[in-house]
C-alpha cells in the first residue's frame, strides 16, 4: 500500500488476481462506462457500507 499523492487520506493498493477475475471485472467496468479501477471501488464501497460479513470457505 502507498500513499496516494493526488488526495488527502487517500491511499493505493494493487492486488494480484487471475486473469479470468480481472477480465471479468474490467467487462462489468466497461459495461458501466467507467475505468476498472473507479467499479473495483464501487463496489468494494457498496460492500463495506453494508455492513455484511464475508464468508470465506476453502476449496476442496
Amino acid at each position: 500500500m502507498g500513499t496516494n499523492p493526488i488526495g488527502k487520506n487517500t491511499k493505493t493498493i494493487g492486488i494480484n488476481m487471475t486473469k479470468e477475475v480481472a477480465d471479468e471485472l474490467e467487462k462489468r467496468a466497461s459495461s458501466m462506462h467507467l475505468s476498472t479501477s473507479k467499479y473495483c471501488k464501487v463496489i468494494l464501497t457498496e460492500w463495506l457500507n453494508s455492513g455484511k460479513k464475508l464468508t470465506l470457505q476453502e476449496k476442496k
